[in-house]
């Protein structure tokens, strides 16, 4: 019996991820109030956010799995979330240009029906070229950057500037699918079958 998969994001990325490999999960937006001033381990910040996500999105589903995920970069040991102005996005730019920086996704699978929670993580790590202040401006002119951590996109015009990546291309775009369906697969559910995957011929 086709069990309904919720992916708790109103992320653009995630949703276009989703769409590209030919799964079909609804989305719905979380209106979990993320809180990133708490004192815990990046990863265990990562997981708690995206669990927060999650929960508040499975309150509304008596028989669903819902996917909750949160991602933010980590450089010299600060925290580094969504740019919500040019202002930061031109200060997180700065700070990353020329530079190694990692980007810790937590995850988190809420099971209603069988009342169960799985929480996981990834870290990649992303290298990004020497920007001059023109190519940051006319990145942040785009609007790209905005409402992304660390204000770029791996997967769009931000691409230009990555140098080189180590970890999952998936989880750098803030959904390890690799993570996600070996824990469905825990629970029962194979996404790789239809009705969970409409690409077969």
């Amino acid at each position: 019996m086709k069990r309904k998969i919720i992916l708790a994001s109103g992320s653009k990325s995630r949703k276009k991820l989703i769409k590209s490999l030919g799964f079909n999960f609804e989305t719905e937006k979380s209106n979990y109030n993320e809180d990133m001033r708490e004192k815990l381990p990046m990863h265990k910040l990562a997981q708690k956010i995206a669990l927060g996500k999650a929960q508040a999105v499975a309150q509304k589903h008596k028989n669903a799995i819902i996917i909750g995920a949160d991602t933010f970069g980590i450089i010299d040991r600060k925290l580094i979330g969504q740019a919500k102005t040019p202002i930061e996005a031109k200060k997180a730019l700065k700070l990353i240009s020329g530079r190694k920086h990692k980007l810790i996704t937590g995850i988190a699978i809420v099971d209603t029906q069988n009342n169960k929670i799985i929480s996981d993580y990834d870290i990649s790590e992303v290298w990004i070229k020497r920007l001059s202040q023109k190519e940051i401006d006319c990145y942040v002119k785009t609007g790209e950057p905005l409402f992304k951590a660390p204000a770029y996109t791996i997967e769009g015009l931000g691409s230009v500037f990555v140098e080189k990546i180590r970890g999952n291309d998936t989880a750098i775009i803030g959904l390890p699918m690799n993570k996600i369906y070996n824990h469905l697969i825990k629970l029962g559910v194979n996404i790789l079958e239809k009705p969970y995957y409409n690409n077969h011929s």
